[in-house]
């Protein structure tokens, strides 16, 4: 007896392996290899700028939890003192930054009062004002013309009796 022919018998050139990728001879997949490439990409669209913006957020908390600290800081200096001195404020301010990692932050100070200053009994306001560079951008652009996010805390207190 004659044994009838069978399509797809696994023979190479018979088209059953076509489509599900892999080599019919070897049994080895074509797409092999290319988990390096796909990790690679992966890295480069993912993970780089994840890192990235952790790097920022962390940056601008930092500044935000500075530049607050320095309000309150700077606002008991004046409400304390009459006649606040603007070089200890700015030098408390500047530990401020330091104890967050931020050195070289620019920062600004300015005080206003309600009612006369120095009189017991009024409000003197502190406002700081700080200016973060974005990570990476003062390489590029120079330390001049970098990026930067302007970051702004208010802070309000009442001068003491007899202005100490």
């Amino acid at each position: 007896m004659a044994e009838p022919d069978v399509e797809g018998s696994g023979d190479a050139g018979s088209g059953a392996d076509a489509g599900s990728g892999t080599d019919a001879d070897s049994g080895i997949a074509l797409d092999s290899g290319t988990a390096v490439v796909e990790f690679i990409f992966a890295s480069v669209v993912l993970l780089i700028p994840v890192i990235y913006l952790m790097l920022t957020l962390s940056q601008l908390q930092a500044a935000s939890y500075a530049t607050t600290s320095a309000a309150m800081s700077a606002s008991r200096i004046a409400a304390r003192d009459a006649n606040p001195s603007e070089a200890r404020a700015q030098e408390v301010a500047a530990m401020h930054f330091a104890d967050f990692g931020l050195r070289d932050a620019p920062t600004s100070i300015s005080y206003s009062c309600a009612g006369p200053c120095g009189q017991a009994g009024s409000l003197v306001t502190a406002r700081v004002e700080t200016k973060v560079v974005l990570p990476g951008f003062p390489l590029l652009f120079g330390s001049v013309h970098a990026p930067h996010i302007t970051l702004r805390a208010n802070h309000t207190d009442v001068v003491a009796v007899g202005g100490r």
